[in-house]
């Protein structure tokens, strides 16, 4: 229902207006009249109307000066001025101030009706118009972020060249000219509401929101997703850690004053250039992972990561870490080699301390290299394990050694009862890709809301079963679809670009030349070549 206020001096007139025509059936609301031009502005300022009568002969502010003023400041409201035939000259400087309309005295109720329902259509098309145009912005908002978001994807997954880097990043409208960038990633300790899946979708989604209303809006940098963890591409307009660790504290104190919940930040250094993020990615990766050891509510930089490891005996312990580690998978070689790190240990001379912090470095890589496999591990151990607390326990040499075969034991088990549903979650996500390929907006989270997986197991899982992120996957797959049609149809590249999910052939183009050493052209002509002389 549109509201409508009635301006005029006369007090009969406006009685009569107002009783001359039924509001509500013509979907209208009379929500106020006044007696001159000053009273009638504060009114609309009280009720902002969308419809004003404003007649032009008013003291102390005629109608035409009303209407200006009406027009500067609420330009979205419709006025129709209200005349009589000896004031008609008036009506033409009305109209070029942008008024609407206009209604001759005497007025009757056929004539107000006619004018009512053409402003109310127009106002609902005006309606209809912003709704469309709030619609296009929310799409044209969408499709931005996911064309950061694959940009990203890309520079950090992938091998680019300089030049498609630079390309891909002025689409997607991302920053060059940024003094430094960094990863962090920011991963909940808990979540809003228990540990339901739908809970843990929601602090993601709450967080993501935090962060997307400070972070952006100072324009210091982007939020996006990372293999299911909500990350921060940092963009430094000087190159100072102390100044970029002090603003992701912030973030993460602003995630616990409004959630109510902490969280775990993985920082990655600072890059000079946004080409450089995959490394900076690897580190807040690293970073992250180090909550299992370090604890949960802090901030973990690339330093920390490396400080709590320790130097002492660094060429014996790195040889039975690799060792063990490789072993991962053997648990008759992983426990031969538990033995002979015992015996030797024993033979050492090493005193009891240099011997703890070796089976806490020991245990610490082997804990962390499950995690790697399954992320998800971390649920069969208290919050914070504290490897040296339990190793400091243990009387002999002998004893840790079997409190480590306990751990191993209890890692393989899980991951074994999580093969199952693994591979049947996998046979869901192959069979989704081969139906969507072809869709450019193909993502992980549209794949988790089709088999509803929480974006962090899916990365875990895919990754754990293919060895590869979705996005290096998805690319692969869709070069593989491209020598198909390539090599057995007739369309052009740019077809066959679209075809495989690129809206973009100079970048599909540029990808394939990457992976199979030949343009698109060249590889179609070298097969066409190749099929007809089998032909002859």
């Amino acid at each position: 229902m549109y509201k409508i206020v009635l301006i005029d001096d006369e007090n009969i007139v406006r009685r009569g207006i107002r009783d001359l025509v039924q509001w509500q059936e013509l979907g209208l609301e009379m929500v106020g009249d006044a007696e001159d031009g000053e009273k009638g502005l504060e009114l609309i300022r009280n009720v902002s109307p969308d419809i004003i009568l404003l007649d032009i002969n008013m003291p102390k502010m005629d109608g035409l000066t009303m209407s200006k003023i009406v027009r500067e400041t609420y330009p979205n409201m419709k006025i129709v001025l209200i005349t009589g035939y000896d004031e008609f000259s008036y009506v033409r400087e009305a109209l070029r101030l942008g008024v609407e309309d206009y209604i001759l005295k005497p007025i009757t109720k056929a004539e107000m009706e006619v004018l009512l329902k053409k402003l109310i259509h127009k106002l609902n098309e005006e309606k209809l118009n912003q709704s469309e145009k709030l619609k296009m912005q929310k799409a044209i908002s969408v499709s931005n972020t996911l064309l950061r978001q694959e940009c990203i994807e890309n520079i950090i997954f992938n091998d680019l060249e300089e030049g498609l880097i630079k390309r891909k990043c002025e689409i997607a409208q991302l920053p060059l000219n940024r003094v430094c960038y960094g990863i962090a990633l920011l991963d909940y300790d808990m979540t809003i509401k228990g540990e339901q899946k739908k809970s843990k979708e929601l602090t993601n989604f709450a967080i993501s929101n935090v962060l997307g209303e400070m972070v952006e809006t100072e324009g210091k940098g982007i939020i996006l997703e990372l293999e299911g963890k909500n990350a921060l591409l940092y963009l430094g307009q000087e190159r100072d850690e102390d100044t970029y660790y002090r603003y992701i504290a912030t973030l993460k104190q602003a995630i616990t004053r409004i959630l109510g919940i902490t969280v775990t930040v993985g920082v990655g250094g600072l890059v000079p250039v946004i080409g450089e993020i995959g490394v900076s990615y690897k580190q807040a990766r690293e970073a992250l992972l180090n909550r299992f050891f370090l604890g949960t509510n802090r901030i973990i930089t690339k330093e920390a990561s490396l400080s709590f490891l320790g130097m002492n005996n660094k060429n014996q312990w790195l040889e039975w870490e690799q060792r063990l580690v490789g072993a991962i998978n053997n648990k008759v070689l992983f426990g031969e080699i538990l033995k002979e790190i015992v015996v030797r240990m024993e033979k050492s001379g090493m005193s009891q301390e240099e011997c703890q912090n070796i089976w806490n470095i020991l245990v610490s890589r082997l804990l962390k290299k499950f995690v790697q496999l399954d992320e998800t591990i971390i649920s069969i151990f208290p919050d914070t394990l504290n490897t040296m607390s339990e190793i400091q326990e243990k009387k002999t040499i002998k004893a840790i050694s079997e409190w480590v075969m306990t751990v191993y034991d209890k890692c393989q088990a899980y991951i074994e009862e999580q093969a199952t549903p693994n591979k049947q979650y996998m046979q869901n996500i192959m069979r989704f890709i081969e139906e969507k390929y072809h869709m450019p907006d193909l993502s992980v989270t549209m794949i988790c809301q089709e088999i509803h997986l929480s974006p962090s197991y899916f990365s875990t899982v895919f990754k754990k079963e293919t060895g590869c992120t979705f996005i290096q996957y998805i690319t692969q797959y869709r070069l593989e679809k491209a020598k198909e049609l390539l090599q057995y149809s007739v369309l052009k590249t740019y077809e066959i670009a679209e075809q495989v999910g690129y809206i973009d052939p100079q970048y599909f183009s540029t990808l394939f030349k990457k992976q199979f050493k030949l343009t698109p052209s060249q590889y179609k002509k070298l097969k066409g070549r190749g099929e007809d002389e089998k032909r002859a």
